[in-house]
């Protein structure tokens, strides 16, 4: 029993390291080039004309992009401490074999906030982006799954 918790810790492990990985090459991207903030005013605008979910794009319209500035900054500084949170983590995770409690509760909430950006994604760009309807789906599910195993086997993961 012991060597399958083991196993199962380790694939939980590469799949948190792989959505490190995309977060942290998103966001960073994102910071060190200027392309992301100079296009995203024309970006959203093009998903607020072509969202097939009305609603959200009034939101688009009447709250984030007229706030352009205010959300790109949200997003690229969400993308960036999420991936860390998860690298972060994960180190921890391994070599202390268990997680301090705030550590615990710091993950969670980037499992969650991952999935929350990529379901905004996949809200704004559902019905243009191809990546979407895979990667940005499954992304979310992936986190939300992480999220809960995390919330419900936090007391297996405690420092003892």
């Amino acid at each position: 029993m012991q060597n399958e918790k083991k196993t199962s810790y380790v694939w939980l492990l590469l799949i948190q390291f792989a959505l490190a990985f995309e977060w942290l090459h998103s966001g960073w991207g994102k910071w060190t080039g200027s392309a992301f903030m100079d296009n995203l005013g024309k970006t959203l605008e093009g998903f607020a004309a072509k969202t097939q979910y009305d609603s959200y794009g009034s939101f688009l319209t009447n709250t984030v992009i007229p706030n352009t500035e205010v959300f790109g900054n949200i997003i690229r500084s969400g993308e960036v401490l999420v991936g860390l949170a998860f690298v972060i983590g994960g180190i921890v995770l391994l070599y202390r074999k268990s997680l301090p409690t705030p550590v615990t509760w710091i993950l969670v909430a980037a499992f969650f906030g991952g999935a929350l950006m990529n379901l905004n994604f996949f809200l704004a760009s559902g019905a243009t982006s191809p990546s979407a309807w895979g990667l940005n789906l499954l992304m979310s599910l992936l986190q939300i799954i992480l999220g809960l195993h995390y919330i419900f086997n936090r007391k297996d993961l405690a420092v003892a």
